[in-house]
């Protein structure tokens, strides 16, 4: 008995180490091996149908990176067809395999786009009147500012920059002294941080000028810099090169207007600042390439700028005109507007759209059109009413039934109890 005993369980442990070597010799097989799991080719085919309709499904969930994996999957097994079974329908393996190679690079094209668009370059044009101001946002946060407006447009600026997400003006660029570009920034610099400021080197004499001369010089730690041809600034993929002035600054202040070409990817934009026709000969003479996507046209539309030859040159997709609703200058010129017109250039007006946005990812744009400027009205004081209002930012004073003086936020207002005494204290009549 105890002799049977030991070859039974002799017996079940030889029966234990083979179902062992059995199974480690199962695991170790590669199930998808086709020596080991040899598939038909119709098996093959189905399979690589069905990786393409995956690879569709999320290219139409804009999941661009997934649809070209299960692209490429469904290749790989039509080309095992093709390698293992070569007389398998073989014409219709080889348009699979084209089809596949097609939707392989449209859905790498895709998502090179799809980056791109997440990474967007904001350009905005903003309605400020009878004046210039461009705010641009670089996809990895810098921010520029290129001129302010009028003196009196800064509540609606503020404002503006503020739900724009801005804290901090990386470059501040004042293209010229002349107040509709310069007059909103007294305001600006005492709000937002600046870290650089880039002028012409041009100066003004009137006061307006010389109290914003004094709030950049109060501000100790700006930089203060000089724009001059062949300068180039870059915020990450942002370029922004320098193409007028120069060193030798022209008589007229406008003519010394920065003219500075932006860059993001294929796409550029030439802001001009109040430059004429000899800023953009002088421009157009120092053989650096101009053509741009978009031009801020130069001057509002004035027929002193914009000349044919360096439209020409720079030969836009889009203009944009900063002008303000039934100016005083009759800005935009009709032949301007003809001028570009004739050169199939697709124009924008911010006193016809207000405030226009681009949304650049480096390839293509969208434009957004936020809306006209919203001067906000705030709230006269009961004990107050009756009163002249004047604004101590501006130097301005209102009548009591002004809507002007409804718009001056409370923290710049100053009370006086007639005109006389207002103008006594150094400030003006409302003159516009």
């Amino acid at each position: 008995m105890r002799e049977k005993y030991l070859f039974q369980r002799e017996f079940k442990y030889c029966l234990f180490i083979v179902f062992i070597a059995i199974f480690l010799l199962i695991v170790s097989q590669d199930p998808a091996s086709p020596e080991t799991n040899p598939a038909s080719p119709d098996e093959l085919n189905r399979s690589g149908y069905l990786l393409f309709k995956q690879g569709e499904q999320a290219y139409y969930r804009r999941n661009f990176e997934a649809a070209a994996s299960y692209y490429r999957q469904a290749a790989d097994l039509f080309n095992s067809i093709h390698k293992r079974h070569p007389g398998w329908s073989a014409d219709a393996l080889e348009d699979r395999l084209k089809i596949c190679r097609q939707r392989i690079e449209e859905a790498e094209r895709a998502r090179a786009e799809q980056k791109a668009g997440e990474r967007l370059l904001r350009v905005h044009f903003i309605d400020v009147g009878q004046g210039d101001c461009e705010l641009i946002q670089c996809p990895n946060g810098k921010t520029i500012l290129i001129d302010g407006g009028k003196i009196w447009c800064y509540p609606f600026l503020v404002e503006y920059l503020r739900q724009a997400g801005v804290k901090k003006i990386d470059l501040l660029i004042v293209s010229h002294p002349h107040g509709d570009h310069y007059g909103g920034l007294i305001k600006i610099l005492k709000i937002f941080p600046v870290v650089t400021l880039l002028v012409s080197g041009k100066e003004d004499t009137t006061e307006h000028y010389q109290r914003y001369l004094e709030t950049v010089k109060s501000l100790k730690s700006i930089k203060f810099k000089l724009a001059r041809v062949g300068d180039v600034y870059s915020f990450g993929d942002v370029k922004m090169l320098i193409v007028h002035p120069s060193s030798r600054l022209l008589d007229s202040p406008n003519n010394c207007s920065i003219i500075a070409k932006v860059s993001y990817g294929r796409e550029s934009f030439l802001f001009t600042g109040d430059a004429e026709e000899e800023a953009e000969h002088e421009a157009m003479s120092r053989g650096y390439n101009l053509k741009s996507t978009i031009l801020k046209v130069g001057h509002h539309g004035s027929r002193t700028s914009t000349n044919p030859g360096f439209l020409a040159r720079v030969s836009p997709r889009e203009a944009v005109i900063c002008v303000g609703k039934d100016n005083y200058y009759g800005h935009p010129k009709p032949e301007i507007l003809r001028r570009l017109k004739s050169r199939g250039i697709k124009i924008y007006r911010t006193d016809q759209d207000g405030t226009v946005l681009y949304l650049s990812n480096g390839i293509t744009h969208q434009v957004e059109f936020p809306g006209k400027a919203v001067y906000p009205e705030y709230n006269i004081p009961k004990e107050r009413r009756g009163k002249i209002i004047a604004n101590r930012e501006t130097l301005i004073y209102y009548l009591p039934r002004s809507k002007y003086g409804r718009q001056v936020p409370p923290e710049d207002r100053v009370f006086f109890d007639t005109a006389s005494a207002a103008e006594a204290a150094g400030y003006r009549r409302y003159w516009f």
